[in-house]
């Protein structure tokens, strides 16, 4: 009872300070809590944006601590409003946790104009959204530096406390899967518990088991229409069906009774509670009439009958077990403290439901906690009244207990197969991870693929010392006459490969292929600077394979390529463009330069730039060829490295 309080004083506490105070978002991981940070506006329907925009005198929104909601307020809804600031590069999402409102309106408005508006909810059909969601979220476009007023109309609450935050898509990712392993593992709790129990019934012919079955499945069905999962799964085109959730959970009591009944045997062992019994399930009938109603007659009714008549069937679930148990009924131990659990989680839920606990992931899912801890000790008090039934029908139960240990060796079996699926499964996702991976790493660097995994973007960066190589087949018209298509792209394979193989021994990014031309460059991403010796002795490495490869091929009397090769230092700038199929790019004067020397030179050079020449000339030998006239550059020097030396020898100079 303590650990209860202190959490409301702390929730009110932490409602009071984020009351109606700016966000600014400064953190890819952050997640803001836009709904104790926004002032509020009762209205109907007739206060429109335009009126908000046009008029904001006139309309005088509170802090929220001034004006709490009150939850099933009929026709009438809320505005909210509040300032985002967006001091992150991230794109920015305004997420709403699954509350059951029927009308959500998002207007976004900047300089006092709206910029997007999005409409969500319960009565929002999820067919006409790109994704299906349990909980709804839109995107915002505020840029860096910017703040945008967001103004939330909601109207057809169900709960004070309405959880809505501001968050990036990397946090929306992290929640997510979070949620989804959750939920996935209650439903498969959920699932494999029913499923059991209504064949493991069938076999033993116990009424009990079966109600608990059908009473264990109801709950699943139940928290995936509360929490929003049917309606992003089954009836996306029918959403006003989810507002007959409270119905399925007036259902789920009278299942939850029905268990009572039979389990505790109350018809025998007492029958004054017995009829306290029948009378919970009528009551239960009339609290779903009462909501048909109150749904169909568009007249909001003041009270919510099956949530009391839930709260007496709490009291009257404790009671009949501790009757029971007094009688000498001792698996109904198991049964109390199984509805203690649940009640008293529910009652924290109520608690956040009705704004008087803060919104977390505990009080959000406190009755999906309490369901499971009901669940795990109502089978422990059926597995304890089958050992005492074996005790009192000693040949009955027998035959009851090798039915049971042929089902447990059955789910025994199947968890094992299960365990070896997910296991195998998991293996290929790993395998599959690494492949993609790979596969990235093959298409862009692995620098800009850590840059892309961390921020989901890449910055252009300009680089002021680059070596820059270009490589073309020549005559490669006439050469590709030799060939068939398929022979064409295995031969260009084949040598390509083959550079690949040399390049990847030194510091050097293949960047791109086209048609016959491949382009490398060395000092990107990471830049070196001793990049223009590592490919001008890398390009001679190719030389000298590219030889050894045409004398092989003319020995058999096979075609061969003939390339030329040219290479130039300078600056450029690198990035990635694109937003679907990333490539890794570098452009400059620098590239356009190295192009001109490949195309100026001959077939089985090496043509190297001035520039480059200054950088290795004394680890290279070079040839010096004179100035050459090139379209758009003028008279550039060029020179043919011959080959990389370790010492100093006498090299022909340019005049």
């Amino acid at each position: 009872m303590r650990s209860i309080l202190g959490i409301l004083l702390f929730g009110l506490l932490t409602s009071y300070l984020a009351s109606a105070q700016p966000i600014r978002m400064t953190d890819v991981d952050q997640r803001a809590d836009v709904f104790h940070a926004s002032r509020v506006l009762k209205a109907d329907g007739s206060v429109t944006i335009d009126a908000l925009l046009a008029h904001p005198d006139q309309y005088a929104f509170q802090p929220l601590s001034q004006n709490p909601i009150q939850p099933k307020t009929g026709k009438s809804g809320y505005w909210m409003t509040v300032d985002i600031t967006n001091e992150t590069d991230a794109e920015l999402l305004l997420q709403f946790i699954y509350n059951g409102t029927k009308l959500i309106d998002v207007y976004e408005t900047w300089q006092g104009a709206i910029v997007a508006r999005h409409r969500l909810g319960a009565l929002h059909p999820e067919r006409t959204n790109p994704v299906r969601k349990s909980n709804p979220f839109c995107p915002l476009n505020i840029r860096r530096g910017e703040t945008h007023r967001i103004y939330v109309y909601q109207q057809g609450i169900y709960t004070s406390e309405l959880p809505i935050y501001c968050l990036t898509a990397t946090r929306l990712l992290t929640e997510t899967h979070r949620s989804d392993l959750f939920y996935g593992i209650f439903y498969g709790i959920v699932l494999a518990i029913g499923l059991g129990m209504l064949l493991f019934s069938v076999r033993v012919h116990a009424h009990d088991i079966l109600m608990y079955g059908i009473w264990v499945l109801l709950l699943g069905v139940q928290t995936a229409l509360f929490r929003g999962h049917l309606n992003e799964f089954l009836y996306a085109r029918h959403p006003a069906i989810e507002a007959y959730g409270a119905a399925l959970g007036g259902v789920v009591g009278m299942a939850h009774v029905l268990f009572t009944l039979s389990f505790l045997r109350l018809h025998k062992k007492a029958p004054r509670l017995y009829r306290a019994a029948l009378a919970l399930l009528i009551l239960f009938g009339v609290g779903i009439l009462w909501l048909v109603v109150d749904l169909n007659t568009g007249t909001p009714l003041d009270i919510d009958v099956i949530p009391l008549v839930a709260l007496a069937e709490g009291v009257f679930n404790i009671a009949a077990g501790v009757y029971v148990h007094r009688r000498g009924f001792r698996p109904a131990r198991y049964y109390i403290l199984g509805n203690l659990g649940f009640y008293a989680l529910l009652i924290v839920f109520l608690l956040y439901a009705f704004g008087y606990l803060p919104y977390s992931f505990f009080t959000y899912n406190s009755m999906i906690f309490g369901t499971t801890f009901e669940i795990a000790l109502f089978a422990t008090a059926l597995a304890s009244s089958i050992n005492l039934l074996r005790q009192q029908r000693r040949q009955a139960i027998q035959e009851k207990i090798e039915l049971l240990q042929a089902q447990e060796r059955l789910v025994s079996g199947q968890n094992a197969m299960l365990e070896q699926q997910v296991a195998q499964r998991t293996l290929e996702l790993q395998e599959e991870k690494q492949r993609s991976e790979e596969l990235l790493l093959n298409i862009l660097p692995g620098e800009i693929v850590e840059e892309l995994k961390k921020s989901g973007t890449t910055q252009p960066r300009r680089y002021e010392q680059v070596t820059v190589m270009f490589m073309d087949i020549q005559n490669f018209t006439e050469a590709g006459e030799q060939f068939t298509p398929e022979q064409l792209v295995s031969e260009l394979d084949h040598y390509f490969r083959s550079i690949d193989a040399i390049l990847g021994r030194y510091r050097i990014e293949k960047i791109k292929t086209i048609g016959d031309a491949y382009l490398c460059a060395g000092g990107v991403p990471v830049a070196y600077p001793d990049n223009a010796g590592e490919v001008v002795r890398a390009a001679l490495e190719i030389k000298n394979f590219l030889e050894q490869n045409q004398l092989e091929r003319q020995v058999q009397g096979q075609a061969y390529f003939s390339f030329r090769i040219g290479i130039h230092t300078g600056p450029v700038v690198a990035g990635v463009v694109g937003a679907r199929k990333f490539a890794y790019d570098i452009w400059g004067d620098t590239v356009n330069t190295a192009a001109r020397m490949e195309q100026h030179g001959e077939a089985g050079k090496v043509n190297i730039s001035a520039t480059t020449y200054s950088l290795v000339n004394d680890r290279v030998r070079c040839s010096y060829r004179g100035k050459v006239p090139v379209k758009h550059k003028g008279d550039l020097d060029m020179y043919f490295a011959e080959a990389f030396i370790t010492d100093k020898r006498p090299l022909e100079l340019s005049p």
